[in-house]
């Protein structure tokens, strides 16, 4: 095999270990561009209206994406953060306001809260025809022993009594906080909060479930079961 000849092959190699282990499908958004500020706007897939908008990216620990998971978005002619707005299209990704999913979450989620502000948004990551799978920052105030008012900045915790009280509350470490799905035939949110609460939301699906006792409930396993099941 001649040196040219080598170097291609290597070359063809290595791209196609990166697409195979490295590149990750990036949810394309079919909602037309523009806020819904209702449930029943984004429903019917009619924007409310249409902003000038740029992004406030928040910064997460081993966040590699291009585009971002979490942010805020700020209305260009005002400079003034985006609020009470229950979605978002925004070039071609769709994302889901932390209002919208604690003001429409399940019944047995009533106690969970964000971490993050009200007013912040997650970026979705799988769609079908099911459900709209996000990853947000949420916690259990009175699992974590620690004031439901955090949330809008009342009770002070910060640093590391920030990360206990969410390390406490869910088994979700990593970037990308825990999962939170918008069930499109219930139009609510669930929110995962642990391994068991997983399980039953699939409970009527034909999905191998999570052995709670044994394995590590982790952002992975929960992709790989949504993107099975969306």
């Amino acid at each position: 095999m001649t040196t040219q000849k080598l170097s291609l092959f290597f070359i063809l190699f290595y791209f196609g270990l990166t697409y195979a282990f490295g590149q990750q499908t990036m949810y394309k958004s079919s909602f037309p561009e523009g806020l819904y500020r209702t449930k029943e706007d984004f429903i019917k897939k009619t924007p409310t209206e249409f902003l000038q908008l740029t992004i406030d990216r928040i910064r997460l620990v081993n966040d590699s994406d291009s585009v971002a998971r979490r942010c805020f978005f700020i209305e260009k002619e005002t400079n003034k953060r985006v609020k009470k707005v229950f979605a978002i299209s925004h070039n071609g990704h769709l994302y889901f306001s932390n209002w919208a999913i604690i003001d429409n979450k399940a019944k047995s989620d009533k106690s969970v809260s964000p971490v993050e502000s009200m007013n912040s948004f997650v970026r979705v990551l799988i769609h079908g025809e099911n459900f709209l799978y996000a990853e947000g920052a949420f916690l259990n105030p009175w699992q974590s022993g620690i004031s439901a008012g955090f949330a809008s900045g009342v009770g002070g915790i910060i640093g590391s009594e920030l990360g206990n009280a969410i390390d406490k509350s869910y088994p979700i470490t990593t970037f990308g906080g825990t999962g939170v799905v918008w069930d499109i035939k219930k139009e609510e949110f669930n929110i995962f909060r642990n391994c068991s609460d997983f399980n039953e939301f699939f409970e009527t699906d034909s999905v191998e479930k999570i052995d709670c006792g044994k394995q590590i409930f982790e952002l992975k396993q929960i992709r790989e079961i949504m993107d099975k099941i969306k």
